[in-house]
């Protein structure tokens, strides 16, 4: 029998990074990018690889048999270290750049590049122009690496505008290869990603199955959304990631959590953190087994903790892509793991800025998924990316037969005001839906929310007013007062949209 023919990328995947076994698709966006610089030609991609598929070699290991340096872009500072120091880990030298550099640490890491020591360079959109543009495109790059690519969509119309320049800082590198790697994009998503890096330049789709079987979805409808994160954390498995949208959010919810369930085994992580900070939050999260982290976007890409057991979303984020992407931090090690969405009532207003209605319109069409409670949750999920269930589903609260369209707390509150119309102010049917104690002996419903947090029954009674489960009498003589809701409706949300 002749011998296997030599396979020098697969062996260099042992060597160097411990990877016994390349995945097809993995071979073939390393192919696209090694046969660009062999037949000196252009090539364009974008690689739709799921989470925890592995997309980081794809661009690293070619690193280091391409001619040139190869440029990897990523939305996060927390990215850039955590790539670092699994770098610095395998013995790969890289060289990184952000802003706010000592001039000896920029000077440091351009004299690794010069020599060819490092062929491997790690920064973010901001950092890519005036100096450090004109010093890398001299050094002639072979490929440019846009991590978690979606974001040009999602960021680079609203908050990040250096995304929307990242096409003519690409064009200045003149690299031959470029690729953009996402684990969850929507056919409009890609357009804006293929558009914005790529000058709409034809480009090569690399497409696997967004779909993570081991991950069961459901959606918790919620009237108090602090009973329904206590809830799910105290019964689901951790390690656990709860995903709040602002920093204040993450901070609150971690000091809530920790006084709730009388545990120190909580932490929040957001952008805003300190890089201490963040280092000794990714090191403690990392090797616990049973921690809580409540955290913003910023932990949600590409941050590789692979047994997390449940993931909670305590409000929708702006789009299907971010709630994958976000949700696909579960069952890394491809073990069961959890993905819940609470979906309560929106309190906000109307956006006002043109950008704020595009972003919030990516958002309802998440939510309007969420709120049906007829259909596969992974198959609507896929639907929104474009993309079909390959396969019967293996998880979710809808074809488990586990989806109710009422929230905890909801029939109970509606069926107190149909039972005592007009009889009762806030303050007073809190009392009695708390049962407690002495109530009249007509009050029908008296101690239906027994055992909640009174904190809870008040966020709860205010949320069904809000959405037109119950109402408040505005005039006459029963002003002020609870009272059945003119048109009865199961809970939903005006505007088809979920926040806090």
């Amino acid at each position: 029998m002749e011998d296997a023919a030599p396979d020098p990328v697969a062996d260099l995947a042992a060597e160097r990074f411990g990877v016994k076994y390349l995945f097809p698709l993995q071979r073939l966006v390393i192919a696209n990018v090694l046969d660009a610089a062999e037949r000196d030609e252009r090539q364009r991609q974008i690689a739709l690889l799921p989470t925890g598929f592995g997309k980081s070699l794809c661009f690293q290991l070619p690193a280091l048999l391409l001619p040139g340096p190869t440029i990897a872009v990523y939305p996060l500072l927390a990215l850039i270290e955590d790539q670092r120091r699994r770098l610095e880990a395998a013995g790969v030298a890289c060289a990184v750049f952000r802003g706010g550099m000592p001039e000896g640490e920029r000077k440091e890491a351009e004299e690794a590049l010069s020599s060819g020591r490092a062929k491997l360079v790690l920064t973010n959109p901001e950092s890519l122009k005036g100096r450090l543009l004109d010093f890398l495109a001299g050094l002639g790059p072979s490929h440019v690496a846009v991590d978690e690519a979606h974001c040009v969509s999602e960021w680079g119309e609203t908050f990040r505008p250096a995304y929307l320049e990242l096409g003519r800082a690409i064009a200045s590198l003149a690299p031959r290869a470029v690729t953009a790697f996402t684990a969850t994009a929507s056919p409009p998503v890609l357009e804006a990603v293929s558009r914005i890096l790529f000058g709409g330049e034809p480009a090569t789709l690399v497409d696997a199955d967004a779909d993570r079987p081991n991950i069961h979805y459901s959606v918790a409808r919620s009237l108090s959304r602090e009973r329904t994160v206590e809830s799910l954390i105290a019964r689901l498995e951790r390690p656990a990631i709860v995903f709040a949208s602002s920093r204040e959010g993450v901070q609150i919810l971690a000091e809530l959590l920790r006084s709730r369930l009388g545990t120190r085994e909580v932490r929040f992580y957001h952008a805003g953190l300190g890089r201490d900070e963040k280092e000794n939050t990714e090191k403690w999260f990392y090797g616990s087994e049973g921690g809580i982290l409540t955290a913003t976007c910023a932990y949600g890409m590409g941050v590789d903790k692979r047994n997390i057991r449940t993931v909670i979303h305590y409000e929708p984020p702006p789009s299907v892509e971010a709630y994958l992407q976000e949700s696909g931090r579960a069952g890394r090690d491809g073990l069961p793991a959890r993905a819940v969405l609470i979906l309560g009532p929106d309190l906000r207003g109307a956006p006002a800025r043109e950008e704020d209605q595009a972003r919030r319109a990516r958002r309802e069409a998440l939510v309007r998924c969420a709120e049906d409670p007829s259909g596969c949750r992974r198959e609507a999920y896929l639907g929104l990316l474009g993309a079909e269930l390959r396969s019967p589903c293996e998880g979710c609260d809808v074809c488990d037969g586990r989806a109710g369209p009422l929230a905890e707390g909801e029939a109970e509150i509606r069926s107190f005001a149909e039972s005592n119309p007009r009889r009762y102010a806030e303050g007073e049917a809190i009392r009695l839906l708390l049962g407690a104690g002495g109530e009249p002996p007509a009050c029908r419903g008296s101690g239906a929310l027994a055992g909640w947090r009174k904190e809870d029954a008040v966020a709860a009674l205010r949320a069904a007013v809000h959405t037109g489960i119950v109402a408040i009498a505005e005039r006459g003589p029963w002003k002020g007062r609870l009272a059945p809701a003119r048109r009865r409706r199961a809970f939903d949300h005006p505007g088809a949209s979920s926040d806090t």
